[in-house]
């Protein structure tokens, strides 16, 4: 049978299927941005071109970003209408947030708009305490009485339901006889803080509508093709969950592909026997940065849809905050299609990319402004050829470019070569916020380059942050959709606690990983595994560490590893109380491991190149075909169906026994 993976980029959708044989195949082809499910769909029918049999497919997973395409204002991806029901004294939550501000010294700077306007938001009497007792419960005349109002999806959102969601529950049963659409904060994220909470509720209303039917649009499709094979989607964890629950919580699909690449870098490197690396995935619209430690990516539950980003960071504030787990990656507009420009004489890249339509100026199909692609081009660090069969032109690279530096006062050689060196940069400040601002230093690890031009710049961007290692996974230009055929499904749970560490937590943690265990079997699903953390403080702090928790619950064990990750991240510790704030349980369905067999090709060279290389300067160097057995010297350029791979002067590629390759700098 074949298991098949689809990840969805801004320029490329890529497939990549292995059979049980360990026979494996890819696909490229551009992306469809205003009908993503088309992209996904034409992957497959090349594909099944290969005179696969489409009953032979026994698994398909999909990487999407429609989720944050639709808050990002794409056209023909528009979040639904929602109506919000809170508790009386509550309706301007949303209103108020938080007092972060966007931008701290911008005095006419205003929050994002909430996502319900004020005549949709509805207070009604009723109250729960903090502790799940009910003072006033919901009175159906009022609910009924609201009914004309409401529009689209009804989000319902009472105070300290977390603790007790029985008003909740009542609502939903009273609108859902009316034929409403109806999410709930309790079925959303059982946490407290209301912002967030509201947020998060607010947010799964509104894609679910858009999310539902396109996961029903790409499901007949598949049907359409003769594909019967489970769907599942890859969440924002890095876990693939099943189409229900995708529709049933859709705020988790926010960030879904990056995700994908970054747990399938981190499952890839644990089989490698390496502990820490650095994914670094480059596509033809962005550049993504991660670190994984011991096979697992590190994770955030601070994230907020739709705003702004700087330098890599997210501006807080500046978006819709949803509490789910998140593989913790920093984003910058840094990839092939990257348009370069001029601003009153000064040169700048970015942050707009050409996309897959009209693509850089040398695809050849209408596009006129230089590209990062083109630069790479003219500079002799692309073939003219590719083997994919895109031909790429190099006389309208030089014209961009020739237009461009023009405006600059300069050449065009000169330029592209800026060009490149300013793009090195913005990916290099991207990595350190992964690294270098959390306390670790990237030169101690090993990167895994990925993407259509991640192995392209990964090398020399490694040299330019002084690391000395660099993994390039077979099958590297469409890794994520390899990466994502490597993910474990998973289920996760929490709950607000806010109990002293001492107190007895295990039958909290045994009702979570029944609810778990439940959510998993309605997948089809058995569960091999269940991890247990936990959100801990001290009393009177007001954010939270995040430690393992052991099974049966042990108050010193859980005390101890939060102390010593105190001590690690911020150098101290106190003699306050502690207290657990958050409780969650992961339930892991482990997906079995694929293992690729690729031919055991030797390298074949099959021209020369004049290239210029960052800090290196113009070289001549070789061509080679991709290998999968023996060794070169860089400066050199190897060619894959997927993507280009530069060995820089000094460095030296190997082929591994799985078809990867080790560039280790002397």
């Amino acid at each position: 049978m074949w298991r098949v993976a689809v990840d969805v980029g801004g320029t490329f959708t890529d497939l990549f299927a292995v059979h049980t044989s360990g026979e494996f195949r890819r696909v490229k082809v551009l992306s469809v941005p205003d009908a993503p499910e088309r992209g996904v769909i034409n992957a497959i029918k090349k594909f099944l071109e290969e005179g696969i049999d489409p009953k032979e497919i026994g698994l398909v997973i999909h990487a999407t970003t429609i989720a944050t395409n639709a808050f990002l204002g794409q056209k023909k991806l528009k979040p639904a209408k929602v109506s919000l029901i809170t508790t009386k004294g509550f309706e301007d939550v949303i209103e108020i947030q938080r007092q972060k501000r966007p931008k701290l010294y911008d005095f006419v700077g205003r929050k994002p708009k909430p996502l319900v306007p004020p005549e949709l938001r509805f207070g009604v009497e009723e109250r729960t305490t903090h502790t799940g007792e009910v003072l006033k419960g919901v009175n159906e005349k009022e609910i009924l009485d609201l009914i004309p109002q409401l529009e689209g999806v009804v989000a319902v959102c009472f105070l300290h339901s977390y603790a007790n969601p029985s008003n909740e529950k009542k609502v939903k049963e009273i609108l859902e006889k009316a034929g409403f659409v109806v999410v709930t904060s309790y079925e959303s994220v059982m946490e407290r803080r209301e912002y967030e909470r509201f947020s998060t509720t607010i947010i799964n209303a509104a894609l679910k509508p858009l999310v539902a039917s396109y996961i029903m649009r790409l499901e007949n499709e598949l049907r359409e093709l003769g594909i019967e094979a489970p769907l599942f989607i890859v969440s924002s964890s890095g876990g693939l969950i099943s189409v229900e629950e995708a529709i049933r919580r859709p705020g988790q699909l926010v960030e879904s592909g990056p995700a994908g690449g970054a747990v399938g870098a981190a499952k890839y490197s644990e089989r490698l026997g390496v502990e820490e690396i650095l994914a670094f995935d480059m596509g033809g619209t962005t550049a993504k940065a991660a670190v994984a430690m011991k096979g697992e990516p590190m994770l955030t539950y601070e994230y907020e849809v739709g705003g702004e980003v700087h330098a890599g960071r997210l501006v807080k504030g500046s978006g819709y905050p949803i509490r789910y787990p998140f593989v913790d990656l920093a984003e910058v507009s840094a990839g092939g299609g990257t348009i370069a420009w001029a601003e009153e004489g000064v040169l700048r890249v970015g942050p707009i990319s050409a996309g897959a339509s009209p693509g850089p100026a040398c695809y050849g199909l209408g596009g006129e402004e230089p590209t990062v692609t083109d630069a790479d081009l003219i500079l002799g660090r692309l073939p003219e050829e590719l083997p994919s069969g895109l031909k790429l032109r190099k006389d309208l690279a030089m014209i961009a470019y020739a237009k461009l530096a023009y405006k600059l006062n300069s050449n065009a050689m000169d330029v592209a070569k800026a060009v490149i060196e300013g793009i090195t940069e913005e990916m290099a400040r991207a990595i350190r916020i992964v690294t270098v601002e959390r306390g670790l230093d990237p030169a101690d690890m090993v990167m895994v380059a990925y993407g259509g031009m991640g192995p392209l710049h990964g090398p020399e961007l490694a040299s330019y942050l002084g690391m000395k290692e660099v993994l390039i996974p077979p099958g590297a230009g469409v890794f994520t959709a390899l990466g994502m055929l490597n993910t474990d499904a998973k289920y996760i749970l929490s709950k607000t606690a806010v109990k002293n560490v001492k107190e007895d937590l295990e039958p909290l943690y045994l009702e979570l990983e029944a609810e778990a265990r439940e959510r998993l079997s309605e997948a089809g699903l058995e569960v091999d595994l269940i991890k247990r953390t936990a959100e801990v403080r001290y009393q009177g702090q007001g954010w939270t560490l995040e430690v393992e928790v052991p099974r049966p619950y042990d108050p010193s064990k859980v005390a101890r590893a939060f102390e010593e990750l105190h001590e690690r991240r911020y150098g101290f510790t106190l003699e306050d109380e502690i207290v657990v704030e958050t409780i969650r349980v992961t339930a892991i369905h482990k997906i079995k491991p694929i293992n690729l067999v690729p031919k055991r090709v030797r390298p074949e060279e099959v021209g020369e190149t004049e290239m210029w290389v960052l800090g290196e300067g113009w070289v001549k160097g070789k061509v080679y075909k991709r290998f999968y057995e023996g060794e070169v010297e860089g400066p050199a350029l190897v060619v894959d169906y997927d993507t280009t791979i530069l060995i820089p002067p000094k460095w030296r590629a190997k082929a591994l026994e799985d078809g990867s390759l080790y560039l280790k700098r002397s």
